[in-house]
């Protein structure tokens, strides 16, 4: 009777997992089609998901066949297939008043979840405080952004999103993937969120990733290279040339600002909520805020925040570049 029970046991325990993992993986799709909105392409996508599923191969020297793991690869690879071959559908627009919003929710979630004084975070922290320095700098100064500047902007944009991601995303979710963890205490709901943030993350860090110059496997260097200046010119074709007034940068400094650094020293709400609402925020400000004063080279007005939908930009970017491995 006891044997039957564990049997029993095991059957709901796996049907547990098994809902979970669904779940999780509607939320991968489900981000997939909001990155994309309306500019589909079904052929790119059907050779991620091709790309995806050859995760779930055994490897070569796997002594034990794992096919939750597996899963979990598969998951990985269509994230960063789909990131690379959708990459001018879904890099964001970025702008300075933006950057300066999400630079300063990266330095409350640094101190929140991260920093604790030894060492190497401290050295991490001085890294850090250089294109922070440079967001102040092309803040409060009227500069014109060359393309190095935009592309060390664009990456910190990134890196913070990245970090973001990490600082929201519980790892205790991907123990869900491996049989010998126990199933987090989480609802489908919470899967399929977790789902959501997963491919967001790792696209984002796809591109991170990308922007080091390695040559693949059978790849010249010269490829690599031509694939690089592609890509690092839609990025910083990505920030809008349109300046960021004295008065913007100072009302996002002293509301936003002003706002995460009293509920640091107070926690009046949850650091976790503070980020959030934070995140979103760019998208409220850049509605309120009058327009942004225009570059000498005739810039265009801001853009939405990353948060909000994707502008289509596979329209604006048609006959730009040389096709090639991101187009």
């Amino acid at each position: 009777m006891r044997y039957a029970a564990a049997l029993v046991e095991g059957y709901r325990t796996l049907d547990e997992r098994t809902i979970l993992i669904a779940s999780f993986g509607l939320g991968v799709a489900a981000q997939a089609a909001l990155l994309l909105r309306n500019d589909w392409n079904w052929w790119k996508l059907g050779g991620c998901a091709a790309l995806g599923l050859t995760g779930m191969l055994p490897g070569k020297h796997e002594p034990v066949y794992q096919p939750l793991f597996h899963v979990l690869v598969s998951f990985s690879l269509f994230s960063v297939t789909f990131a690379l071959t959708f990459s001018k559908d879904i890099l964001p627009i970025l702008s300075e008043a933006i950057l300066l919003s999400y630079t300063l929710v990266f330095w409350f979630a640094f101190y929140s979840f991260y920093y604790q004084g030894g060492p190497l975070q401290t050295v991490l922290l001085i890294v850090l405080l250089v294109p922070t320095i440079a967001t102040l700098y092309v803040a409060f100064r009227k500069t014109r952004l060359t393309f190095l500047l935009k592309l060390i902007l664009y990456t910190w944009f990134l890196i913070i999103i990245v970090c973001l991601g990490l600082f929201q995303f519980p790892y205790s979710h991907l123990a869900l993937f491996f049989e010998d963890r126990q199933v987090p205490w989480i609802t489908p709901l919470d899967s399929l969120a977790a789902g959501m943030a997963f491919l967001f993350l790792l696209a984002n860090a796809t591109y991170v990733f990308y922007l080091i110059p390695i040559p693949g496997r059978n790849e010249s260097w010269e490829e690599r290279m031509r694939q690089w200046h592609e890509f690092t010119d839609l990025m910083t074709q990505r920030f809008a040339d349109a300046q960021v007034t004295l008065g913007q940068a100072l009302i996002v400094l002293g509301v936003e600002g002003v706002a995460l650094l009293l509920n640091a020293i107070y926690r009046w709400l949850s650091p976790a909520l503070v980020i959030n609402v934070a995140i979103i925020l760019p998208g409220i400000l850049s509605r309120l805020l009058p327009s942004a004063v225009p570059a000498s080279t005739g810039a265009t007005e801001a853009p939405a925040a990353p948060s909000a939908p994707v502008p289509h930009s596979r329209h604006l970017l048609k006959g730009k570049y040389r096709r090639g491995p991101l187009s």
